[in-house]
């Protein structure tokens, strides 16, 4: 992986995690405060939903997080070591916390609360399959680099 490219993802991941955090400070904040003045009925809601979300953004901000270390890895070509992994796993762990806690909130807010429609429905199974889509990804990753540990500690014998 060239420099450039690597200053490039670390740009990118540096946006995307001043995002969310802008979204956890102002943004969510307004848009709980626009739902309760439309429907006061369900201000019951606003905390634990807001806390569910801000937990569904950290689990980004986790994943962002694994991405810039494995990153650095890959830059000082140490990636093939078994130190690596555990990066991997703590990827998948907070992909999969983030599609469950969309799933429990979908759940609540369809099944027991009874509001919301197809829109909500969509917007749900896309929160889902998106994280879970990524974790089994990251573990057929994690597959292979494992294989490409164990060669390359082959091939270090040899030497």
């Amino acid at each position: 992986m060239t420099r450039f490219t690597i200053t490039l993802l670390r740009i990118t991941l540096a946006i995307i995690f001043c995002g969310s955090v802008l979204v956890q400070l102002f943004a969510l904040p307004l848009f709980i405060s626009e739902v309760l003045t439309q429907y006061p009925e369900v201000a019951q809601l606003a905390t634990p939903y807001k806390w569910v979300v801000i937990l569904g953004i950290l689990c980004l901000q986790i994943c962002l997080v694994t991405i810039w270390a494995l990153l650095n890895k890959v830059e000082h070509q140490e990636i093939f070591s078994p130190n690596a992994l555990p990066w991997i796993d703590t990827f998948i762990s907070a992909c999969m916390i983030a599609g469950f806690l969309v799933l429990a909130l979908g759940f609540h807010l369809l099944v027991i609360v009874n509001v919301g429609g197809p829109g909500v429905l969509l917007a749900v199974a896309g929160g889902v399959v998106i994280p879970a889509g990524l974790a089994l990804l990251m573990k057929v990753m994690r597959q292979l680099l494992n294989s490409a540990i164990t060669m390359n500690r082959k091939l270090s014998a040899l030497s």
